[in-house]
Parts: structure tokens; C-alpha cells; sequence
């Protein structure tokens, strides 16, 4: 699961405050100005170098903060349903472009270039993303809820989807599963004991490869396949003002 950069700076200030380290008491130690730490702490273009050296300030370390910082994130996690879950489903690119542009940090204009969308388009897909309440444009500068998580609601139409187009995707790739093992005994307890070691294992291994920017994108089927990104559409299509004054009437701006 990727990490996004709020949720890392999350884990840095989440570490101050269990260790009751000020940002006054941190400044007077790094000898940074306090306004520099202040916005460094909330800014998730900080870079690696500068989050080491809070790091080396703090009783922890990058896999430590990462997987504070992975708690955080699943505890933000959106779940979508309702009418939302049923708008996704009828134009899943919508859906696509939202994740992009928040759980990947993929700027507007490069989503744009990808899928070949005009300028028009490109407005539409933003002005629907801040009435679903997933930017904010304050006028001098578009806020991103960056590192977004979305959890779809278990045995929905839309979890289907995904279910269905990660298996396709899956098993799309003619690589031999790493390992088979027959009859064995395992009972319910011990499976899902498997499970949760399993995930554990990889969060770890994701945290200390997203720290070293080593590894590639992987998805896992309890097999390893090439990490195409698993999406809800074939592709994003350009739109028009149809569709948003459809969101437009189905949906309230969430605060």
C-alpha cells in the first residue's frame, strides 16, 4: 500500500507529540526557525533528506514511522458507498481519476497527458472532485487530500469490480505461482493468522523499500505478478457538462 506523504508527516508529529517534544523544544534542538518547522511538518512535497534529519530527532526510524504512518492512513480510510458507490460504478473513471490525483499524487496535467484529456475535460474531472469532496480550491492554489486510502464496501457492485478486474489482471501474466502446497491441515484460526502475519510482512517490506525507493510495484495474489495499477476503467474518457451537473445535483460539497 503506498504511503501517502501527509500520513508520513502525520507519523512525524504523532512521534513529537508521544515523546512531548514541542515544536518549540524541536526548533531549539535542530536550531530551525520555528515557522520553517511548522510548515515543514505540514508540507508533502518535504523531501527525504530533510524528514531524515527530523528523524534523527526523534526515538524511532523510517520503517517505525512508516508503519505508524501506515496506521494513520488506514484509520483515514474512505469508505465508499451509497449513492457515491453507485455513481463510481456507473462512471468508474471518475472514480480513477479521483485515486490518481489523491492516493498517487499524480499531478492534473500529467493525468491529462496520459489519457490524452482537453483542458475542458480536465476542469470537469477537478470541479467534480472538489463536489465530492476530495480537493479544495481556495482560489490562489488547489489542496489535495493527498495519500487518500478507499475501501469499497465488502460484496458491493463496486467491490466486485475491483475484485473482478484485479483478478483479470492478475492472472492475465503467464508467471508460475512461487509456491504450491497441498492438503494441508489448517484450521480457520490459523489461516487467518496467516493472513495477518502475510499483510504484516508486506507493510513492513513496503515501508523500509518506499523509504530506500527501492523495489517495483507489485500486486499480490499470494503470487507475484508485475504491479499494474488494478483500475476501474479501460481508460479515462473526456467529458462534458452533462456529467457535472449530474454530480452537481446528486451531491453536496463534503467540508
Amino acid at each position: 500500500m503506498h504511503v501517502g506523504p501527509r500520513f508520513i508527516l502525520a507519523a512525524i508529529r504523532k512521534k513529537l507529540k508521544d515523546e512531548r517534544l514541542g515544536y518549540s523544544a524541536l526548533s531549539e534542538k535542530t536550531g530551525i526557525p520555528l515557522s520553517t518547522i511548522k510548515r515543514h511538518l505540514h508540507s508533502p512535497t518535504l523531501g527525504l533528506d530533510k524528514i531524515l534529519m527530523y528523524v534523527n530527532y526523534l526515538n524511532t526510524d523510517l520503517v517505525e514511522l512508516s508503519k505508524i504512518a501506515n496506521q494513520i492512513q488506514h484509520e483515514n480510510a474512505q469508505m465508499i458507498g451509497g449513492d457515491l458507490s453507485e455513481l463510481f460504478l456507473e462512471h468508474p473513471y471518475l472514480l480513477d481519476f479521483v485515486y490518481m490525483l489523491t492516493a498517487r499524487n499524480i499531478a492534473p496535467e500529467e493525468i491529462a497527458k496520459t489519457y490524452n484529456l482537453d483542458d475542458t475535460s480536465l476542469r470537469f474531472y477537478l470541479r467534480i472532485a472538489e463536489i465530492l469532496g476530495y480537493i479544495e480550491d481556495y482560489g490562489d492554489g488547489v489542496i489535495y487530500q493527498s495519500g487518500s486510502r478507499f475501501l469499497t464496501e465488502e460484496g458491493s457492485e463496486l467491490d466486485s469490480l475491483f475484485r473482478q478486474r484485479f483478478q483479470d489482471e492478475s492472472l492475465s501474466h503467464p508467471i508460475a505461482p512461487s509456491f504450491c502446497i497441498g492438503r494441508i491441515r489448517l484450521t480457520q484460526t490459523q489461516q487467518e493468522q496467516l493472513e495477518q502475519d502475510f499483510y504484516a510482512k508486506l507493510i513492513e517490506l513496503n515501508a523500509i523499500n518506499n523509504s530506500n525507493e527501492e523495489g517495483e510495484q507489485t500486486n499480490v495474489l499470494m503470487r507475484f505478478t508485475p504491479g499494474k495499477q488494478i483500475l476501474f476503467s479501460d481508460g479515462l474518457p473526456n467529458i462534458d457538462g452533462g456529467l457535472l451537473k449530474e454530480v452537481s445535483e446528486r451531491f453536496t460539497r463534503v467540508n
